[in-house]
């Protein structure tokens, strides 16, 4: 007896020193990614000087964008809005319906297939959609709507509210299936219908996991440079209501003349400006995101 007892304290031990030496791993890599994030920020916010300097408050008001003369980022700050909000638009429905009867009326077996599904979709490279949507959707839409092109600002937004669906359905999924079990059994108590508990009751509570979950898209959305460069049609304007005209958005911006502007100046510094305004913003959303999906999961 006091020779087991010996043993699992010892166990206990070395378990608790391989713990302790997990977490010290998660706590140094952690370290690396603020250290890589901070680094990156101030990068950006020292590179994006000279043209705050030059241009103000005009550079995030301006809408006329002439390298060598003015850099206003307007149209790109709202090209990236108006194609973000048009994909959460379109997205929302279909997301909420998916993830509601994935979590409520699948069977556990399907369940877990359609979340797999779900997950590779969600790890399928930019480019790879955006070459779909060069060959089927800007076609689609040009001919259903009547347009003389379609390379649309409401066409990049189809495209990421294909791309972020998988994203926000699995999660939303997530944040359904962690609403107790108790809800159900009291819900199911009262006379309430599997729809009826679903609506009233598990779409409620999970609210605060659904919304992260929108967030978190919406920081993949916004980011996406390859797809919606394709689609968009690059014209640096403001659109004002019209969407089925072609516009710019930031990541597009900063993938058509990066490469061109390295090393020249103010040019490379009005980049370098758009780079810090997304990154503030994915970076805004991504931790509001992560916020709502913990308080979710307590």
């Amino acid at each position: 007896m006091k020779v087991a007892l010996e043993n699992d304290f010892r166990r206990g031990l070395s378990g608790t020193r391989n713990w302790d030496l997990v977490g010290w791993v998660f706590a140094v890599m952690n370290l690396i990614f603020l250290i890589c994030a901070v680094g990156l920020g101030c990068f950006l916010l020292v590179e994006s000087v000279p043209v705050v300097r030059s241009e103000g408050l005009g550079f995030w008001l301006g809408e006329n964008w002439w390298v060598g003369e003015t850099f206003g980022a307007l149209p790109m700050i709202c090209g990236s809005l108006i194609v973000t909000g048009l994909a959460v638009i379109l997205v929302l429905p279909v997301a909420l319906s998916g993830a509601l009867f994935t979590s409520e009326y699948l069977l556990p077996s399907f369940r877990r297939r359609v979340k797999g599904v779900m997950e590779l979709l969600a790890g399928v490279p930019g480019i790879i959609y955006g070459l779909l949507g060069v060959s089927f959707l800007t076609v689609g839409i040009k001919d259903v709507l009547n347009l003389l092109d379609g390379n649309t600002l409401f066409t990049a937004g189809c495209l990421l509210a294909i791309m972020i669906l998988p994203t926000v359905l699995t999660l939303s999924e997530d944040a359904l299936r962690s609403v107790p079990a108790e809800f159900h059994e009291a819900a199911e108590g009262l006379g309430l219908t599997k729809l009826q508990t679903a609506w009233r009751v598990v779409l409620p509570q999970s609210l605060p996991g659904i919304a992260g979950a929108i967030l978190l898209g919406v920081g993949r959305a916004m980011g996406e440079t390859i797809a919606v460069m394709l689609v968009v049609g690059s014209l640096d304007r403001v659109p004002g209501f019209n969407f089925f005209v072609s516009g710019q958005t930031i990541p597009s911006k900063l993938g058509r003349e990066a490469a061109e502007a390295l090393g020249s100046g103010l040019h490379w510094s009005a980049l370098m400006g758009l780079g810090l305004t997304l990154f503030l913003v994915v970076a805004i959303l991504t931790f509001c995101g992560n916020i709502f999906i913990r308080r979710s999961s307590q």
